[in-house]
């Protein structure tokens, strides 16, 4: 068999298309483990970020929730918003603690001084009570104004890193094109080696033939011509 490739020129090329098998082979590996280093890279990557959002949510959900007061405090939430935020500031711990000891203080006052009952203790108990609403209610409303800005900053934080992630997907996507383009190239180079390849042996195959085709036509020239050409 290794004597007729010799004469028929079947050997020709035959490393060199194994070798392109093979660069085939590893290309396509190449290709393989390009694609799964980038897909892990990407999913750690935006893991890690979208971890880092989720970090900011309840400063960003309590940050709405404190505007959303501050706009009903304001009127700016019509009749309804304005009762719903007086009633959440009545209803707060720290005015409710604040009144409650404020009375008791005066009442005891009161009782010590034998006017429990009077009207100056009455008085007195209402002008402390709207004395209180109205300093306690300008704190609850800083408070809410902080809270909101709190809200705004965690909100930046966010938007930082979705534009971060928006990085990261755009990174990942030139690389995903640099491979395929690396790719497409390296089997371009390799469809052309491969045709170089055939292209040898069909010629050496072709030589072969043609170098049969002259020797019977001599042969049989020298047959009719009783060897005289």
């Amino acid at each position: 068999m290794g004597f007729l490739d010799s004469l028929t020129g079947g050997n020709v090329g035959k490393a060199a298309a194994a070798a392109t098998k093979k660069n085939r082979t590893l290309i396509n590996k190449f290709d393989r483990q390009g694609q799964g280093i980038i897909n892990t890279g990407e999913a750690r990557s935006s893991g890690a970020i979208n971890k880092a959002i989720a970090g900011y949510d309840p400063y960003t959900s309590a940050g709405r929730d404190a505007t959303s007061m501050y706009s009903n405090a304001l009127g700016l939430g019509g009749d309804d918003g304005t009762a719903a935020a007086q009633g959440a500031f009545q209803a707060g711990p720290g005015y409710d603690f604040a009144m409650d000891q404020g009375t008791q203080a005066a009442l005891r006052g009161a009782s010590a001084a034998g006017m429990l009952n009077s009207g100056n203790t009455l008085t007195a108990l209402t002008q402390y009570g709207q004395g209180l609403a109205n300093q306690e209610y300008g704190s609850w409303l800083d408070r809410l104004q902080g809270l909101s800005s709190q809200g705004l900053s965690a909100t930046g934080g966010q938007a930082s890193a979705y534009g971060g992630l928006s990085d990261l997907y755009q990174g990942t996507a030139d690389d995903r094109l640099g491979l395929a383009s690396n790719v497409v190239q390296a089997r371009m180079g390799n469809n052309n080696q491969l045709a170089q390849v055939r292209e040898q042996q069909s010629a050496a195959k072709g030589s072969f033939l043609g170098g049969l085709l002259n020797m019977g036509v001599g042969l049989g020239t020298k047959a009719l011509t009783g060897g005289l050409f």
